[in-house]
């Protein structure tokens, strides 16, 4: 695999995009979510092709714009209770500011012009963005969304949102059919929430 920075090899690449994205995933405690999320992009790569040089540097970074809001206005922007206008812009200013970081931190990588636009894409428009314009796409909006359904994600969920279990599942059987773009994403989603309910 060709190298994304033209000064280090790609595994280094990714650990150091680690290291300049932590600061800013503090703010809402994203780390894990970052992580599940990358991990479950590297499965979706394997059963669905993909750019990895873009999926994976997008799923690591899509939250950083988060850090751009107060805590009281994450609060209201996300979760099962963030509904209308004032939880939409919200939600939109940590995707625009997002890429915005996003591109800071790639230039600092020394990454190329033509892949930073492509990541800060996906990153700008991975909550809002109905129609992906890309297989990379849909895989960063599907690995983002799968953390919803994962062991520690769904106990994240359970108590960042105070929701009680039968809330929350209700919730994601309901969108389960809506939010995801890709077969293996929506199979591992199933499966996901089924273990869910049995433990």
């Amino acid at each position: 695999m060709r190298p994304l920075s033209r000064h280090m090899k790609y595994n280094q690449f990714i650990q150091e995009l680690y290291q300049l994205a932590e600061p800013y995933l503090r703010m809402r405690k994203d780390f894990i979510h970052t992580q599940v999320a990358h991990g479950y992009a590297l499965l979706l790569l394997e059963k669905e092709s993909g750019d990895r040089k873009i999926v994976e540097p997008a799923i690591i970074l899509h939250d950083i714009g988060w850090s751009a809001l107060r805590p009281e206005d994450i609060e209201a922007a996300y979760g099962v209770r963030a509904t209308g206008e004032k939880a939409r812009k919200l939600n939109r200013i940590h995707e625009v500011e997002g890429a915005g970081i996003a591109q800071e931190l790639l230039l600092k990588l020394d990454c190329d012009a033509l892949t930073i636009s492509k990541i800060v894409k996906i990153i700008e428009r991975h909550d809002s963005g109905k129609k992906p314009c890309t297989l990379e796409e849909k895989i960063v909006k599907d690995a983002d969304k799968l953390w919803r359904f994962s062991k520690i994600g769904y106990a994240h969920e359970l108590k960042r949102q105070a929701l009680t279990h039968e809330k929350r599942y209700a919730f994601l059987s309901k969108n389960i059919d809506n939010w995801f773009f890709t077969k293996t994403a929506k199979t591992l989603a199933e499966k996901e929430l089924q273990e869910r309910d049995r433990e």
